[in-house]
């Protein structure tokens, strides 16, 4: 593999300063075109839910906390486990099957609490807080069904987001501008390897091992 000389490879990419520049700018447009005209906002609506102990007595309602923090897991599952989730659809007369409502739903935990966020994500921002409220409440039913449990209350109720969850302007324009200045970096790099036109003496002695007897200098801009 040839020598690549960093002082060469630097005046290289110096001298290809436009077309890097051409290159990152060409990609945050078709990254804002993109955004702009192809991809599909998704909204995210939340709501939590605190499962707590029905007992006055102190020992025994830490015992209860902690054992619904190891029930953590258990609840996640039955957020989204096809009876609660079927009972949405039905009730909502949605136009979803179970798997594909059951991929927009997250649940997740807030440590060392008994509270459990449960969030889902739609195309439509009023069918996203539509579908969380009617989810946290077959949810609540579903667990004091099941535990026998008084205490399930809605924390947080789902309220209609304002914005899109995909859609972040600054941290998209980041990303292009970052994808744009490596793909043209990667590309006068090539450029630059497979590129056989002597540009020093230097490379003339390294490619060819011949010795330099002398230089004739450009005078003057004059070929």
């Amino acid at each position: 593999m040839e020598e690549i000389d960093l002082t060469e490879l630097f005046l290289y990419f110096k001298s290809k300063i436009a077309l890097i520049i051409g290159i990152t700018f060409l990609i945050l447009l078709l990254g804002n075109l993109y955004a702009i005209f192809l991809r599909v906002p998704v909204y995210k609506s939340s709501s939590t839910i605190v499962i707590a102990s029905n007992n006055n007595n102190v020992s025994t309602i830490q015992t209860d906390i902690t054992v619904n923090q190891k029930l953590v897991g258990t609840y996640k599952e039955i957020v989204k486990s096809r009876s609660v989730v079927d009972k949405v659809i039905d009730d909502l007369d949605l136009d979803y099957t179970y798997e594909e409502l059951s991929n927009n739903i997250v649940v997740s935990a807030v440590e060392n609490t008994e509270v459990l966020k449960i969030s889902v994500l739609d195309k439509s921002a009023t069918k996203a807080k539509k579908i969380t409220s009617t989810l946290s409440d077959v949810f609540k039913d579903e667990v004091i069904d099941i535990y026998n449990l008084k205490n399930v209350k809605v924390l947080d109720k789902a309220s209609t987001p304002s914005g899109a969850d995909n859609v972040n302007f600054v941290k998209d324009e980041v990303i292009y501008f970052g994808i744009g200045l490596v793909l043209s970096f990667m590309i006068v790099f090539i450029m630059f390897y497979f590129d056989k036109n002597i540009r020093s003496v230097e490379q003339v002695e390294n490619r060819l091992g011949l010795p330099i007897l002398g230089t004739i200098p450009i005078n003057g801009g004059k070929k």
